[in-house]
């Protein structure tokens, strides 16, 4: 099983789910209106059985329903990178931790932003404070071969001639 927070309108839950049969996706969108998109989206792919939507505060939502160990990976794609405070960042925020329990021993966190210093503290964190492995950085643009935009946001950002970053860390044990 895995979760994705943030999914927004829901593009990467039903690709990822749709492409992948055989795996279970809960996937948190806070925002109304863009749960609201994703939820019609989600019906209009004949509701995959694989995918459950959820419209909660993540935090709140991990602290009351999640055991430790139920996930295999963790999305977090193009989260909001709090320039104004960076302690809200996901990676340095407690809840971290406690999102790392969800994940069983080999499980794995990715993380996608656009922006190369965040990518780039994505991955000195992990390793420091929380002792992930990084099993990939990668930066990549449009014109990098096999990439298909996971999100509407990638999808923006590589058609602006951005620079993008997937950084794949696992979890030890």
């Amino acid at each position: 099983m895995d979760l994705e927070i943030g999914c927004g309108v829901g593009l990467h839950p039903l690709r990822y789910v749709l492409a992948r049969t055989e795996r279970r996706l809960v996937a948190i969108e806070h925002t109304r209106e863009k749960f609201a998109k994703f939820a019609r989206r989600f019906e209009n792919h004949g509701a995959p059985a694989g995918l459950l939507p959820v419209h909660a505060n993540a935090i709140s939502w991990v602290h009351q329903f999640v055991p430790d160990g139920i996930f295999d990976r963790i999305f977090l794609l193009y989260p909001n990178p709090e320039v104004r405070n960076p302690a809200k960042r996901w990676i340095r925020m407690p809840f971290f931790g406690r999102l790392l329990r969800t994940l069983r021993a080999g499980g794995e966190v990715i993380f996608a932003t656009n922006l190369a210093p965040y990518a780039e503290e994505v991955r000195e964190h992990a390793v420091r404070a929380w002792g992930l492995e990084v099993v990939e950085f990668m930066p990549f643009t449009a014109q990098d071969a096999g990439w298909e935009p996971r999100t509407h946001f990638e999808n923006k950002y590589l058609r602006r001639g951005q620079t993008c970053y997937h950084i794949r860390l696992r979890k030890k044990g």
